[in-house]
């Protein structure tokens, strides 16, 4: 019982002292910058610019705290040197915030020891008939001495500065792209070199006013099950432009008629070129709808005709990208789409096992016997998708390839060697029913000049607040010495700055 209120009251202390320390004010080369230190159940470092309503954040450290600042105000010309590259405003920038975050961790420690102190004295005085007369004190500041050096020791043992080679930017829509293109520009200058060095170069060229050239190469844009959430379409359109678009599938609920009419029209309008392949909640006319208004859809034979058919070549020239695609296994062919017992998952199948078994085997005899090797291959379910990728890993496929999916409303981008599986989550936030609930997603791609997958960026635009995420992944830096990994965005949306969440 004593053990147990001990440890209670140290847990409430310190979650008290953490919101009573309020925040640490100091000043770096760029401006002035406050920093306060938050209970988290991960640990993380971000940055928040109220001025520009956006902001940064990486998984940094394994600890349950939040270490996060935010810049007050701005020094402009210390921030057009910054975005200039000029190191010794960025190295004195850095200095001042490793010791501003020191400050903020001691003085929210001092602050939640203080409060542990206080209710561990009260307990001991309200508790007359306890004894020993301080046992709770002993225990309790043991405890609070153990938890407060093991989060700090773990913290630091734990740190990692490549977390920031893939953080996440929070933002309203419309500061997305710009932040992302300035992100990516100061990142090819330096070859990917100090995270730090981009981060504030890139922050400090957005707040300067500065654009970022063209960094050349290729930019695509992928995405997947709009399921008929025609509402969508315009902030796609708006966030594509002219870049090419890939969408993997479930384009409709059922595929019927009334939805082939009202999308196909609109989705063909989504960008100058848009790439598709069908999902189990689409139909064959559905697809054909999509066609006739000018989406190249792709099958396991090439491309669909205005005769219903697929021809050759099966691999097609997309912006000098060679594009392969998969047409889903539970594409409807019936008359009644919307029929009450339309198969749309294999679970509807008798033998669901062994649908997937035959699906697999259709799926990598026909990539290998594809007349060219792919860059980029669509296929719609992310269980083949995943399947395929770590089948040619295990017999050594050796090519770079990106695997484009969708099917699960997640996005995650996953490695196996040089074969990277994209998942760029729902276009259409899952569909018109579960607007607000779901973000729209969208992953966008960036190839090298040699057509070599450099980064992607996964983004997440809430669609009735307009608030926005963006997770940079650069695939040189995803594992890579196992070669072999996962990285899913943060899904912070519920903490997302009041500032932000607020605006229209």
């Amino acid at each position: 019982m004593v053990v147990l209120l001990s440890i209670g009251l140290v847990a409430i202390g310190t979650i008290a002292g953490l919101r009573f320390a309020g925040k640490t004010h100091g000043q770096t080369a760029i401006g002035d910058v406050s920093a306060d230190v938050r209970p988290s159940t991960r640990g993380d470092v971000e940055a928040f610019i109220p001025v520009a309503n956006w902001g940064i954040r990486a998984h940094a450290f394994s600890a349950p705290i939040r270490l996060r600042a935010e810049l007050r105000s701005i020094n402009r010309q210390a921030l057009v040197r910054a975005s200039d590259g000029d190191a010794q405003v960025l190295q004195q920038t850095e200095d001042d915030l490793r010791s501003l975050a020191r400050k903020a961790v001691i003085r929210t420690a001092a602050f939640s020891a203080a409060v542990v102190v206080l209710l561990l004295v009260v307990a001991t005085l309200l508790w007359r008939n306890l004894r020993p007369r301080w046992i709770i004190i002993a225990i309790g500041t043991t405890t609070m001495v153990l938890l407060y050096g093991g989060t700090g020791l773990r913290a630091q043992s734990t740190f990692d500065t490549g977390a920031f080679e893939s953080p996440t930017y929070f933002a309203q829509g419309d500061e997305i792209g710009q932040i992302l293109d300035l992100a990516t520009e100061v990142r090819i200058r330096s070859g990917y070199g100090d995270d730090f060095t981009s981060i504030v170069s890139s922050i400090s060229a957005t707040l300067s006013g500065g654009r970022a050239p063209d960094p050349g190469g290729l930019e695509v844009y992928a995405g997947s099950d709009l399921h008929a959430n025609a509402l969508v379409i315009d902030p796609v359109a708006q966030l594509v432009g002219d870049s090419p678009l890939f969408l993997t599938g479930d384009f409709g609920q059922r595929g019927s008629e009334a939805e082939a009419k009202l999308l196909a029209p609109r989705v063909a309008a989504l960008g100058k070129e848009v790439v598709a392949v069908s999902g189990n909640h689409d139909s064959d006319r559905l697809m054909q709808k999509l066609a006739d208004e000018g989406v190249i859809v792709l099958g396991q034979r090439g491309r669909l005709g205005p005769n219903g058919r697929y021809s050759p070549p099966p691999v097609l020239d997309i912006e000098g990208l060679a594009v392969a695609g998969f047409r889903d296994p539970l594409e409807y062919s019936g008359k009644d789409a919307v029929a009450a017992d339309r198969t749309v998952t294999a679970d509807d199948l008798p033998d669901p096992e062994a649908a997937i078994e035959r699906w697999q085997k259709d799926l990598i005899s026909w990539f290998t016997s594809l007349p060219a090797q792919p860059a980029i291959v669509m296929v719609h379910q992310d269980g083949l998708a995943q399947w395929l990728a770590g089948a040619l890993r295990e017999v050594g496929y050796i090519q770079p390839l990106t695997i484009l999916t969708g099917h699960d409303h997640k996005q995650h981008v996953d490695r196996y060697g040089d074969i990277i599986v994209v998942d760029g989550g729902t276009i259409g936030a899952g569909g018109i029913f579960d607007v607000g609930q779901d973000s729209v997603g969208v992953a966008r791609l960036r190839f090298s000049d040699q057509l070599r997958l450099e980064s992607v960026d996964l983004i997440a635009v809430e669609p009735i607040s307009g608030s926005a995420r963006a997770t940079r992944i650069v695939i040189d830096s995803m594992c890579p010495v196992e070669r072999r990994c996962r990285v899913e965005p943060d899904d912070d949306s519920t903490d997302l700055p009041v500032e932000l969440a607020r605006q229209p």
